[in-house]
């Protein structure tokens, strides 16, 4: 792709809305995470109970929720953004794991990761130079 094609797919989401739409989906998810890693934290009963349900040790839910934490910190800080992403992703990517092992309904994690590459895609002209979104002639 040449220079003028990367910057017409860039400018393409300048727009101001596209920057907002991707903030409102980027603190979707942060605001997820950080609910969810605050409620680790905190070792809610519900979590406990919800831990022991999906078979593991309640030794390691407050670890969970600072990588938790950690991982919706890195995907806030626009310098690590793209990092934070590629963690959530993984992380999301175990929360999906469990519950397809456990035949649960598995929706919500993915939802939540493509809300966090939206946003990221969005709000950040870099990648969408990278990723750009073409329309067909």
């Amino acid at each position: 792709m040449t220079t003028a094609a990367a910057s017409t797919a860039v400018s393409t989401l300048s727009k101001p809305w596209a920057l907002w739409l991707g903030r409102v989906f980027s603190a979707l998810t942060v605001a997820g995470l950080g609910f969810s890693a605050v409620m680790k934290v905190s070792q809610s009963p519900d979590v406990l109970k919800g831990f022991e349900h999906f078979g593991y040790p309640a030794s390691v839910i407050v670890t969970i929720g600072i990588v938790e934490l950690l991982v919706a910190l890195l995907y806030v800080v626009p310098q690590t953004a793209v990092l934070g992403a590629i963690l959530v992703t993984g992380y999301l990517g175990g929360a999906t794991a469990t519950h397809v092992r456990l035949a649960e309904p598995f929706i919500a994690p993915i939802i939540l990761g493509v809300l966090a590459w939206a946003g990221l895609f969005l709000r950040d002209a870099r990648l969408r130079a990278l990723l750009p979104l073409r329309r067909t002639p």
